[in-house]
């Protein structure tokens, strides 16, 4: 049983002749070139995207801070979010 599955791609010849070269010289297949490619592709996307989320984290945070200085926040008694949104 194959621990990995094919997957067909169009690449324009330039593109296929440029990986292929560096494939040779990286001493690499040119599937594994592929593989090594889209796994820093991954990485660096999954890598941006958590930045992402901390960030927006970060800034619900300061603005929780912000507003519970200013005195702008609400204290719910227990069962109290339940009462406010009516159910």
């Amino acid at each position: 049983m194959r621990s990995t599955s094919l997957v067909t791609i169009s690449l324009p010849p330039a593109m296929v002749q440029e990986s292929e070269r560096l494939a040779k010289t990286k001493q690499m297949t040119r599937s594994e070139l592929v593989r090594a490619s889209l796994r820093e592709y991954l990485e660096r996307y999954n890598a941006k995207r958590i930045a992402w989320e901390e960030k927006e984290t970060m800034k619900a945070i300061k603005s929780f801070e912000r507003e519970k200085k200013q005195g702008k926040l609400k204290v719910l008694p227990p069962g109290g979010l339940a009462k406010l949104i009516g159910k």
